[in-house]
């Protein structure tokens, strides 16, 4: 939470926390003292190193899903609850195998669109693909009222029929690695003859990009749950009008009433978990630059950099760099971002004021003035959401 990139900055950051969040996270008492003490960063490895990094993940995982609100009703749509998006995608973690690139390992995780925080997360076995693990995944996932989506390499029968089966709906890409689906697809999208139309334009960076979706029914498609097609236009144009690119995709989905807008919507946010999870875990965290060659070092520090990025994300903050530089240049800053991200931030706040007059009441060689009435003033700000 303070932007540690590797074991040795963890540690240094961990020298610098404050007694009041070294006794709120349960660190031993020097025994002639009693004042908390940070771990180093060798202790901090180890323990990555160590642990059943399967089983903490899905704990990890399961908390953060338990307190990720509702997404609000979008304007326009229809019924009492919009459905969530969830992001299929897989990520291979460099530098983590010894050496070899075919022993790196490959993780395969779940992210909700719209918080975009990641409340599944499996480590892939070596001799297969994620196209393979899609159940193993989304099995602890309640899938009702849910759209997940994918890219081309999970539009597989299995796939489809699993979620399908779950009371769960997708949105899917197509590519060659199904080209008799492709070929039906795009001949069905060809012989309507109005199919409805969507068109999106956007200004960015210097660029005009103009995204078109057609979308009509999938009657005759022969893929589970199949209830329309789509394909999607993407035209990027420089200011004076000259066209610069242009790229085709066509997809399948199980949503029967949903809109060519909102189907090109959801095919827009499933990418958001390369640019809001595996972005910041690579550029910000510096993922793949650290050696984690050893135990569950790889996966165990992904997990812990999902649940900083869910943290963050569930008390309402999007800019995650930032964020940890605030927090890195006041530890107790943490204190009101965890209660903004609690399920019940009214208890959590309450338990850390009661670590708050321990450590000042207690004979920890700190005096009382050291803890600042702001700290319980953020703290009770925290509490009232």
């Amino acid at each position: 939470m303070a932007g540690a990139r590797n074991f040795r900055e963890a540690g240094d950051r961990a020298a610098d926390l404050p007694p009041l969040l070294l006794a709120a996270a349960g660190a031993r008492r020097d025994p002639r003292t009693g004042a908390p003490l940070a771990p180093s960063g060798s202790t901090l490895r180890r323990v990555a190193e160590g642990i059943d990094a399967d089983a903490a993940d899905l704990l990890v995982c399961h908390w953060i899903a338990q307190r990720a609100r509702p997404r609000p009703q979008a304007p326009g749509d229809q019924g009492s609850e919009a459905p969530r998006g969830l992001a299929m995608d897989g990520k291979t973690i460099r530098r983590s195998g010894a050496g070899n690139p075919e022993d790196n390992v490959k993780l395969f995780s779940a992210m909700l669109h719209d918080q975009a925080v990641v409340i599944a997360q499996i480590r892939v076995p070596q001799a297969t693909t994620e196209v393979t693990q899609v159940a193993a995944l989304l099995d602890p996932v309640d899938l009702a009222e849910t759209v997940v989506t994918g890219d081309a390499a999970h539009t597989q029968t299995e796939t489809a029929a699993y979620i399908y089966r779950r009371q769960g709906d997708y949105v899917f890409t197509l590519k060659g690695n199904q080209p008799s689906l492709l070929d039906s697809v795009a001949a069905k999208l060809a012989a309507t003859t109005t199919p409805e139309h969507h068109l999106d334009i956007e200004h960015s960076r210097g660029h005009v990009v103009h995204r078109q979706v057609w979308a009509t029914d999938a009657a005759g498609i022969d893929f589970p749950g199949a209830a329309q097609v789509f394909r999607i236009r993407r035209d990027v144009f420089d200011l004076s009008g000259q066209r610069i690119s242009k790229e085709i995709a066509h997809g399948i989905t199980s949503l029967r009433e949903a809109t060519a807008e909102a189907i090109g919507r959801w095919v827009r946010q499933h990418w958001d978990v390369e640019n809001k999870i595996h972005w910041v875990r690579d550029v910000i965290f510096a993922e793949d630059h650290q050696n984690a060659y050893f135990g569950a070092t790889a996966h165990s520090m992904a997990l812990f950099r999902n649940l900083a990025i869910g943290l963050i994300r569930l008390a309402g903050r999007t800019q995650i760099k930032q964020t940890l530089e605030h927090l890195a240049a006041d530890r107790t800053r943490i204190l009101p971002l965890l209660a903004a991200s609690a399920h019940d931030r009214q208890d959590f706040a309450l338990a850390l004021l009661v670590v708050v007059e321990e450590v000042r009441s207690g004979d920890w060689g700190i005096g009382g003035n050291s803890l600042t009435t702001e700290v319980v003033h953020a703290l009770q700000r925290g509490a009232a959401g």
